[in-house]
């Protein structure tokens, strides 16, 4: 008898990892801010690579901050240096709470927004990419944004 339930416990908990949580990043990312503020001199530097050129890929940036930040939004400069030196550079607005100010994010200490970034993306070149982060805003050093988190993912597995 016990060895049905275990049986059937690891069959539960396998297909709940192949059906539930859909296809992974196939690169990722983090850093950790000051914990003082995030200046705007201080980059956030974030790597991956690229093996599969051919395919197209989604972008998307995570943030996560504490009750102390002190605005509904966030914006950031994204510069994205390519393997041959090329660069790309976007201003991203994200709006991080709703009009009520009802954060988007999920948690309640910490606060996890995800933030899409680029869709449908096709990058030519195999190799290491760099996307470089700072924030845009006008309180400096910018308090309560913990970490920035960087996930790209395949869009050939769809």
């Amino acid at each position: 008898m016990r060895g049905m339930f275990f049986m059937w416990t690891g069959f539960a908990l396998a297909a709940g990892m192949l059906t539930g949580c859909g296809n992974g990043p196939v690169a990722s990312d983090a850093a950790t801010l000051d914990a003082e503020g995030w200046s705007s001199a201080d980059t956030v530097r974030l790597n991956f690579e690229v093996a599969a050129p051919e395919h197209r890929h989604d972008l998307q940036l995570g943030l996560r901050h504490n009750r102390d930040y002190p605005f509904s939004n966030v914006y950031l400069f994204v510069r994205l240096t390519y393997p041959n030196g090329r660069t790309l550079t976007d201003t991203l607005a994200c709006p991080l709470a709703g009009p009520d100010g009802q954060w988007y994010g999920k948690g309640s200490r910490w606060i996890d927004h995800r933030i899409g970034y680029k869709k449908g993306v096709a990058f030519p070149l195999p190799g290491t990419y760099r996307l470089d982060v700072v924030h845009a805003m006008r309180q400096d050093p910018l308090p309560g944004i913990s970490d920035i988190r960087f996930a790209l993912f395949d869009r050939a597995l769809d």
